[in-house]
């Protein structure tokens, strides 16, 4: 057995057992989110990086900055969490890494959490940020956005929102284990359930209904797997084949490229949602997704 195979095998064990000590005394949202920042904020971020929070009337986020960084390009990341939980600060670690690997500077972005907001309140704030890079000098063409499981949902809706509103689209969008259909209907919801140790059917109903709100979970804005995709942007689809939402990757990934899109997507054995965010339990598969993702997030700016 590999070391990846033996690092995967031992997080799972690590997060069944977690799972089944939780189940005795289930955590509150609060504690949920608390516990998640000081866990994942404790992760150092990537050597040689600087880090500066934005202040900019309603816009929240902060400024990750490798040495050597080309300035004048930008990775604009929202951060995952079902749309309830999850911050700058948990994620703050894989996006220098994002950010060192691809070589640009990267804009680590907040928005609004559901229950308290809503949709559409992300999408509200997730299209602010787009009009604030442009204020930051950054042609959408000089930008990738990207985010992962739920806040690739939020990248998917915030490129079909720059569709509607006629805006010019950026140069790529890189999607980590997005969670594309808040319907849940895809085959591996089910198929793939035993092989996921992280996503659970409940706590899905529960961050779909709290981010709908009673809205319809087949809208294309809620759920971009329904959406028409023409006119949309290069994407890079990172998923793996042992989570519940790998279905979403799939259908997304073959509906992007009927409608002529460039779409790559890599399809990971073994691993797990969002495993790059792991990657201090997870290193050989999860730094390895990083450079792959900086790799193509550098080739897509390359280009412009």
């Amino acid at each position: 057995m590999n070391n990846a195979m033996l690092e995967i095998e031992k997080f799972k064990a690590a997060w069944v057992a977690q799972a089944l000590e939780q189940a005795k005394s289930p955590p509150s949202l609060d504690d949920q989110r608390r516990s998640f920042d000081a866990l994942m904020g404790a992760v150092p971020i990537a050597d040689n990086c600087e880090v500066s929070s934005i202040t900019s009337g309603g816009v929240r986020g902060e400024i990750i900055v490798p040495r050597d960084a080309d300035l004048s390009k930008a990775l604009v990341y929202h951060h995952g969490g079902g749309f309830t939980f999850g911050s700058v600060l948990s994620h703050r670690h894989l996006v220098s890494r994002l950010a060192k690997a691809a070589g640009v500077v990267a804009y680590n972005m907040e928005y609004r959490l559901a229950p308290e907001t809503p949709y559409p309140g992300a999408i509200e704030d997730a299209l602010q940020t787009y009009h604030f890079m442009k204020t930051e000098g950054f042609a959408p063409c000089r930008m990738v956005f990207a985010g992962e499981s739920a806040g690739g949902n939020l990248t998917a809706s915030l490129l079909l929102k720059i569709r509607e509103l006629g805006l010019e689209q950026p140069a790529g969008a890189y999607l980590l284990s997005p969670w594309l259909d808040l319907t849940q209907s895809g085959d591996t919801y089910q198929e793939r359930a035993a092989y996921d140790p992280m996503l659970t059917r409940p706590a899905l109903d529960f961050c779909s209904q709290a981010y709908r709100a009673g809205k319809d979970a087949t809208d294309p804005m809620i759920s971009p797997l329904n959406a028409q995709l023409s006119g949309l942007p290069s994407m890079f689809i990172q998923v793996g084949t042992d989570e519940v939402l790998l279905s979403d990757s799939l259908e997304f990934a073959r509906r992007a490229a009927l409608a002529g899109l460039d779409v790559r997507l890599h399809v990971w054995q073994d691993m797990v949602h969002a495993w790059p965010l792991f990657h201090t339990s997870l290193p050989s598969a999860g730094l390895a997704a990083i450079d792959e993702a900086g790799a193509w997030i550098a080739e897509r700016l390359r280009e412009r």
